[in-house]
């Protein structure tokens, strides 16, 4: 009991540092989760070729409660799009249960390189500010379906709620950057809950996880972060205006770069 309680202050504290994150540079989630999970799993007991399901099944479980304060706040504000929202969310739901479902037959090494080179986007990303222009056209119901399948699975396979994949999608198709990043923010709260179910179903019959699983996601772990983070969102919004966020954010594109680069490496 003891150590279970150590592990929810560890938990805790992981959350509010992801909050702090997510509120002061727009990022958090997976790629701040994701990684943690990736070390301390196999000190819960988690075998090593399950550490990946685990990280990522935790992730996106932690990422129902976080998305739900998102949404809300997007939506107060008036940048999220709903008839966008109706479109996309069908596409976006049926591909974080499909990532989940794709997950499981893939092992830890394979999942552990997805992330890591999907990370090191993100990365160099964040150092070079690139957004893309918008050159597409509107995307009709029809096309933003499939787009939804792929934006989802992507987005389930790495473990965060979507806003990194699809952000850029409705920019390039001509969206408003506020209506852009509301939008998605509102996506994650379906993603995540679907990707969670999968993950949860998916890894329900593996009996050698430790205790307090479901399935794929550590529960206590998912709690414990998801308070944290929540606790202290609305603190890094605050900082966003007080501190350089562009210097804060090409540091952290440059350890999210290290992290990946040091994943890889060890399961080469």
């Amino acid at each position: 009991m003891d150590n279970l309680l150590l592990w929810l202050l560890a938990f805790v504290a992981l959350g509010l540092f992801n909050g702090v994150l997510a509120g002061l540079l727009g990022i958090g989630g997976g790629m701040v989760i994701v990684p943690a999970m990736i070390w301390l799993a196999p000190q819960l007991g988690v075998p090593e070729q399950y550490v990946m399901h685990v990280a990522l099944g935790t992730s996106m479980a932690t990422i129902c409660f976080i998305a739900i304060s998102s949404a809300r706040s997007h939506y107060r504000r008036g940048s999220v799009s709903v008839p966008l929202l109706k479109i996309l969310i069908p596409g976006i739901a049926i591909g974080g249960l499909l990532g989940a479902v794709i997950a499981k037959v893939m092992n830890t090494e394979w999942l552990a390189w997805i992330f890591s080179i999907f990370a090191m986007l993100v990365g160099i990303k964040m150092l070079t500010g690139l957004t893309p222009e918008a050159r597409g056209d509107r995307a009709m119901s029809h096309q933003r379906l499939p787009a939804g399948i792929v934006m989802g699975a992507v987005s389930s396979l790495v473990g965060i709620g979507g806003g990194s994949v699809v952000v850029p999608y409705l920019l390039y198709h001509k969206e408003k950057l506020v209506t852009a990043i509301g939008t998605a923010a509102a996506c994650g709260l379906p993603l995540a809950i679907m990707a969670t179910i999968g993950y949860i179903v998916m890894g329900w019959d593996v009996t050698s996880l430790p205790a307090y699983h479901f399935g794929y996601v550590y529960w206590p772990a998912m709690i414990a972060i998801a308070i944290g983070s929540v606790i202290t969102a609305p603190f890094g919004a605050f900082l966003a205006h007080k501190l350089p966020t562009k210097v804060i954010k090409r540091i952290f594109a440059v350890l999210l770069i290290i992290v990946a680069v040091k994943i890889i490496a060890e399961h080469l």
